[in-house]
């Protein structure tokens, strides 16, 4: 029992030590090592805010300062504040010395996926003068220069910083994607295929760029009609990224248009497990219906096309009612899922959930101060950034709603012209023959009941009888 008790006065004594901040700026930016080294991120935090309050961007230790919050800012998870400071010390370019570990502290949240690109890459990375970095940290610079070059078409510029990385860098392939991108974008389909396939062959690909590389090289050549080629891309593909439901529902459109139309129908299936429910893919419907149609399966068919109404009908509705698409609840919940929007939505939702947690992370009153202010600018910019997002992304998505609902609208009235023509089959190419489902052998068929197997939702064929008379 005394060993316990001199335990918890002495527990109590250091807790009393920790909490004690230094009123001596000196002294509170020794603490706040001492509280990082020891993995006390929020009282480090606090103390390096108390040596700040009093210091100017002229200081010696400021920019020491500002790194010992970004480190604590990170360990709590505040991935915002810690950009800020990141930043900070990159744009003064007051301490050479840490200037490559801030450089590589806003690698590391940029990589993240969720972040301010508007500030950490256009804003600085893609357009300051950087240079005297580490190898592998320079080349993650010179990148994402030569990218903002290439987007905005100075090609020469582009061609300069893409020069810079060394030939083992991870970056010098993506700056080969780059490329093969800019000969798709030039209608130069040969040149570009034949460039993908000399990177696809390359071992230094980071595991997105090679998912990057194999997708390009599925669609361009589904495009040209290599439709093997596709599927082998697409084969590899579902083992790196089995979770993805675009991935299978452009699966569905080269087995259709190989003509193997059960296998399409079974992507299709798999689509409405309920994993794939955030899949934003109007045209899937009409895919579902024209496969259909080709097995003149008519009553099926119909039933697929209306689907699109019954998925998406609030967003139709609310088009047909003259709803502004960026107040259009419908459209801004599917556009939010949409690629060309996640990364930013993401970063919006981040800081969203970084604010609410600040009053619980046992900061300093005057640092909970001092991130609730930056808290605030950094969701309404986030917030600013996400409304310009949306606004083209809605505009892309009405657009697809609306042709998805003509060609529903045009392939009912095929159906209904279908029937009156003696079930004959739609054009295309040769169907693919039918699986046979015998009574013997070692394979047993079970009748599909709406139960999803996550590990079996690649590999479904929907064993539809054809009813065409040709």
């Amino acid at each position: 029992m005394k060993r316990f008790i001199l335990a918890a006065v002495l527990g109590s004594l250091t807790l009393g030590c920790v909490a004690k901040m230094p009123e001596n700026r000196e002294a509170a930016f020794i603490y706040a090592v001492d509280q990082l080294q020891s993995g006390r991120p929020a009282i480090a935090a606090s103390a390096a805010w108390r040596y700040l309050e009093g210091a100017n961007a002229d200081d010696p230790r400021y920019d020491r300062a500002q790194r010992l919050l970004a480190r604590s800012s990170q360990m709590m998870g505040l991935r915002y504040a810690a950009a800020q400071s990141f930043l900070d010390i990159a744009q003064g370019r007051r301490d050479p010395e840490i200037l490559a570990e801030a450089v590589r502290g806003l690698q590391t949240i940029i990589e993240s996926g969720a972040y301010d690109e508007d500030a950490l890459v256009e804003g600085y990375l893609a357009s300051a003068e950087i240079d005297g970095l580490p190898e592998d940290l320079q080349a993650f610079v010179d990148y994402h220069q030569g990218l903002r070059d290439a987007r905005l078409l100075r090609r020469r510029w582009a061609k300069d910083n893409f020069a810079k990385l060394p030939a083992n860098s991870t970056y010098a392939a993506d700056a080969q994607y780059v490329a093969a991108v800019e000969e798709v974008a030039g209608r130069r389909i040969t040149s570009a295929i034949e460039k993908l396939e000399a990177l696809e062959k390359q071992t230094n690909l980071s595991t997105s760029l090679a998912s990057n590389v194999r997708r390009s090289l599925a669609r361009l050549h589904s495009t040209l009609g290599n439709y093997s080629e596709a599927l082998k891309r697409y084969e590899l593909l579902r083992q790196e990224a089995p979770e993805d439901p675009e991935l299978l529902f452009e699966m569905a459109w080269v087995h259709y248009d190989q003509g193997d139309i059960r296998r399409s129908l079974g992507l299709l299936l798999a689509l409405d497990a309920p994993i794939y429910s955030d899949l934003i893919a109007p045209d899937r419907f009409l895919l579902e219906a024209l496969a259909l149609r080709r097995l003149c399966q008519f009553g099926p068919a119909r039933r697929a096309a209306t689907r699109l109404k019954a998925k998406h009908g609030d967003a139709l509705d609310e088009l047909y009612q003259g709803v502004p698409l960026l107040k259009s609840k419908a459209l801004r919940g599917a556009a939010r899922q949409r690629t060309a929007v996640r990364t930013q939505s993401a970063f919006y939702d981040r800081v969203k959930s970084e604010q609410l947690v600040l009053d619980s992370k046992g900061l300093s009153p005057g640092l909970t101060s001092h991130f609730a202010t930056l808290y605030e600018r950094g969701v309404n910019e986030a917030k600013r950034g996400l409304e310009a997002k949306l606004s083209g992304e809605v505009d892309a998505l009405a657009e697809e709603l609306l042709q998805a609902e003509e060609g529903v609208n045009l392939i009912l009235h095929e159906l209904g012209v279908g029937l009156l023509r003696g079930r004959e089959r739609a054009p295309g190419p040769p169907l693919a023959p039918a699986p046979k489902v015998t009574a013997g052998g070692r394979t047993v068929y079970f009748r599909f009941e709406g139960e999803f197997w996550t590990d079996e939702l690649d590999d479904l064929i929907v064993v539809a009888e054809d009813r065409c008379i040709e």
